[in-house]
């Protein structure tokens, strides 16, 4: 059991606790796309509007041969947009429409997943317990308490081996540096002087035993001998500890391991590979869909922002109306005349320009907070991902009670923190019930399948406790 477990918050709970942000910023993310529809609707009209000053500027300053000619090109002009954005509706429609069934299907297959989450853990608490019967009866076996005891014995001498051989180790870097930064010494030392592999003769060897006896070079080399030959000795002696304490706990292992051959365990071993199989399906249908949900929100975005293809022509053919020669030389005309009528309609395309520079401005603003939703929108998929492929949401996961996960996540949609921060906190907090199976008996109790349960322990690494057990 989880130590304190009154105080602890269940992994379902905190999953929970993150689907509730996700709803959050999807609502955010949709209240930004509808100020961003009524905002371009806005710059629809205001351009409709210019439009319909410039047609009125036309008929009251050219005649109306010309008048009609410049009206005309502007109705199909209208026309021509008109069709663009009932286009454009349309197919906005229908990309609704897909967003809203990707959600249904994410529902269901989540929900699915729950109920094999479930099996998967029941499977493993009925394991755990069966095993823990044996483990008990073994325990009152003799021949099983020999085993333990000598496995524990040579595993004891195999651990002091390799504390030895390791200090032993770490002496031979610190104090052999004096050593081997002494030029001297290390001349004679290499030329293996005072060993029958030493090849000096003559003037050399006379040279070599004069610079020996200034060095001290027989006392230095006896101990410099055992520091480099020591841990040699150490470390071949802790390796053959380990061959053997690996023997003992070998046969310790085998012997637990066939006692669980027993009918129940066996078939709820095979049981548990066919529900962590079909849980892998689930989790790789849902990460599928969500991707698919992700991109057509992306396209949604392009939509509401006017940067998909039928908008921007909507767009550049209202601009280029309003803004070719013709319109153009007869707004600055009309500026030039000092014709009262004339005024009234220049100081309307005016109020309007500034109109529509005003909502530029703000679709601008608004299209870098989606863009900012949507990355935050990512970062928490990314996160409850990762959750369920860690088996976080299992039965037999917790987290302390302190742990503030909302906090963390408004932190991550406020843009003060990253992912991959608030993921290394989840990962650092959570802890997995300790089973009642030592986690390495008969080899690994739940051994076979890959991934999920009592901390991972499918498929090797057994229960992760997190330091909170």
């Amino acid at each position: 059991m989880v130590e304190g477990d009154e105080a602890m918050m269940r992994g379902i709970d905190q999953l929970a606790i993150i689907d509730q942000h996700i709803s959050a910023a999807r609502r955010d993310m949709e209240t930004i796309h509808n100020q961003l529809e009524t905002a371009n609707q806005r710059l629809v009209e205001v351009r409709n509007r210019q439009a319909q000053e410039y047609r009125r500027l036309a008929e009251f300053r050219l005649d109306e041969l010309a008048a009609g000619k410049l009206i005309t090109h502007m109705d199909e002009t209208d026309r021509a947009v008109l069709k663009l954005l009932e286009r454009r509706s349309q197919t906005l429609a229908q990309l609704e429409g897909e967003i809203e069934q990707s959600l249904s299907k994410q529902a269901q297959l989540e929900e699915d997943r729950i109920q094999v989450v479930q099996r998967r853990d029941e499977l493993l608490r009925k394991i755990d317990e069966a095993a823990a019967e044996i483990k008990e009866q073994l325990s009152r076996q003799d021949a099983y308490r020999k085993l333990e005891e000598s496995a524990s014995e040579v595993s004891g001498r195999a651990e002091r081996a390799e504390k030895k051989a390791a200090q032993a180790e770490a002496d031979r870097e610190e104090k052999g540096k004096p050593y081997r930064e002494d030029p001297l010494f290390m001349y004679l030392w290499n030329r293996h002087y005072l060993t029958p592999d030493y090849a000096g003769g003559g003037l050399t060897r006379m040279l070599d035993g004069w610079v020996a006896k200034m060095i001290n070079y027989a006392e230095a080399r006896s101990n410099y001998y055992m520091l480099t030959e020591l841990p040699v000795r150490l470390r071949e002696h802790a390796d053959r500890q380990k061959v053997m304490a690996a023997q003992e706990l070998q046969k310790l292992r085998d012997m637990e391991a066939k006692a669980l051959q027993v009918e129940p365990i066996m078939e709820n071993r095979e049981l548990l590979q066919s529900v962590q199989k079909s849980l892998e399906e689930f989790e790789s249908r849902i990460e599928e869909e969500e991707k698919r949900h992700e991109a057509l929100l992306q396209q949604r975005s392009a939509y509401s922002s006017g940067s998909d293809e039928l908008s921007r022509q909507a767009i550049q053919l209202q601009v280029s109306e309003i803004k070719n020669d013709s319109l153009t030389n007869l707004f600055a005309q009309a500026q030039m005349t000092n014709n009262p009528d004339d005024d009234v309609i220049v100081s309307r395309i005016r109020e309007l320009h500034q109109e529509e520079q005003e909502l530029l401005a703000e679709v601008q603003n608004l299209q870098s907070q989606m863009e900012q939703q949507q990355k935050n929108f990512q970062e928490i998929e990314e996160l409850k991902r990762r959750f369920r492929r860690s088996s976080y949401d299992s039965n037999h996961s917790f987290f302390p009670g302190g742990f503030q996960l909302a906090a963390l996540l408004g932190m991550l949609m406020s843009g003060r923190t990253s992912g991959g921060d608030v993921w290394d906190r989840i990962d650092r907090e959570q802890q997995f019930r300790r089973p009642r199976t030592p986690i390495d008996f008969g080899g690994g109790v739940f051994s076979g399948g890959s991934g999920g349960g009592f901390g991972g322990g499918l498929g090797g690494g057994g229960f992760r406790t997190g330091g909170g057990f």
